[in-house]
């Protein structure tokens, strides 16, 4: 049976499962820049027909992560340096409020759960192969998803989720290394203990300080 980019079985029909499949592979690096994905040889590897993988490369054209071209298949969107700042730069605003706002309204289970993330991401710092860093891509991002959604605001979650997640986190942890890594688990950690706190101004703080982080070592990564 096919697998997802989560090890799980991907649905014989319907464009949710494998648009949600090809954007975890994107934006956990796996699909690089500039990489073509042709719809008959997506369709065969997931097993699906490929009307839904039209539609899944559709919806990531309108996602701002691919070119689509119908009948010809995508290409996975390379970002310039100072697209990458701004996003990050937007990032850092939306969700270093949404921290803030989670600070007073998440919950136990969130919070553990946050912790859980952090102590997996350990044993994958070190990671040098494609798996660990997709691996540790994956995590830091359900970190992110996680302190966002504890906001309760809609808004913030609508507009995080619009702003795509750019797909090179797994180059700057790839080629920045542990010390960076490690450092951006810290910083999880300094997040996670504000949030404990129910300190909103030093989750604010915290989380632009660690998005602000991440621009830097991309821009710098790409540059």
């Amino acid at each position: 049976m096919p697998l997802s980019a989560d090890g799980g079985p991907v649905a014989s029909t319907g464009g949710e499962t494998v648009y949600l499949t090809l954007r975890a592979r994107i934006l956990s690096g796996e699909l690089s820049a500039n990489t073509t994905l042709r719809e008959q040889a997506l369709a065969a590897e997931l097993g699906v027909s490929r009307t839904p993988v039209r539609e899944a490369l559709r919806r990531l054209d309108e996602a701002g992560l691919v070119t689509f071209v119908p009948n010809r298949g995508a290409t996975v969107v390379a970002w310039t340096v100072e697209e990458l700042r701004e996003t990050y730069i937007v990032r850092a605003g939306l969700e270093s409020r949404a921290a803030g706002l989670a600070a007073s309204r998440i919950t136990v289970d969130e919070l553990d759960r946050l912790a859980v993330l952090i102590d997996a991401m350990e044993p994958v710092l070190t990671a040098d192969d494609d798996a660990g860093i997709a691996a540790l891509g994956s995590l830091n991002a359900e970190f992110h998803h996680i302190v966002v959604a504890a906001s309760r605001s809609p808004q913030l979650m609508t507009l995080t989720s619009s702003v795509s997640r750019v797909p090179l986190m797994a180059d700057a942890f790839r080629r920045r290394g542990t010390e960076y890594r490690a450092r951006s688990n810290h910083q999880h950690r300094d997040i996670l203990t504000a949030l404990r706190t129910g300190d909103s101004m030093w989750a604010e703080v915290a989380m632009r300080a660690h998005i602000l982080g991440a621009r830097n070592a991309i821009s710098g990564a790409k540059g």
